[in-house]
């Protein structure tokens, strides 16, 4: 039997109407992300480059397409660091394969008792999380966050 191969734009149009939650446009977006190897994913589709073009096979989407509807069902148990991956970005949990929506409640100057040192101390509301950044760390966060924001603001977002 000859293996069905589907160009990138094939496999989007065939995960949409697999999975409903995304377009077509979408998807290819997705399978792009996915094939990033320098991206952490939950569930890498494994597929083949020919002649310059992506192909996948038919019977690996429909595997993914399992597995995802497992892990939406909340059947599939996810150990190690797929599991840490997936509750870091809280897919299943209002998050998504781009992450969390942060819910900062609280930025607040603290002294540590101990050593009479300041810090500041950072509170996300959902999922309830309390850090502590130092002086340079916060700093350094508040710098790379100006950073990206540039970017962001140059590429027109």
């Amino acid at each position: 039997m000859v293996e069905e191969l589907l160009n990138n734009s094939m496999a989007a149009q065939t995960l949409s109407e697999l999975l409903k939650d995304k377009t077509p446009e979408k998807w290819a977006v997705w399978l792009q992300n996915n094939r990033n190897q320098s991206r952490r994913v939950s569930y890498r589709i494994p597929f083949q480059r020919i002649s310059g073009g992506i192909f996948y096979s038919r019977d690996e989407l429909e595997k993914f397409v399992e597995f995802e509807k497992s892990l939406q069902l909340g059947a599939l148990k996810l150990t190690g660091r797929v599991a840490e991956v997936v509750r870091a970005f809280g897919i299943g949990q209002g998050g998504s394969n781009t992450g969390r929506k942060l819910n900062v409640t609280g930025i607040n100057p603290q002294v540590d008792e101990a050593t009479g040192q300041c810090f500041v101390q950072v509170v996300i509301g959902d999922p309830l999380l309390v850090f502590r950044l130092e002086v340079g760390e916060a700093k350094s966060l508040c710098r790379e966050l100006t950073e990206a924001i540039g970017v962001c603001e140059r590429a027109g977002q």
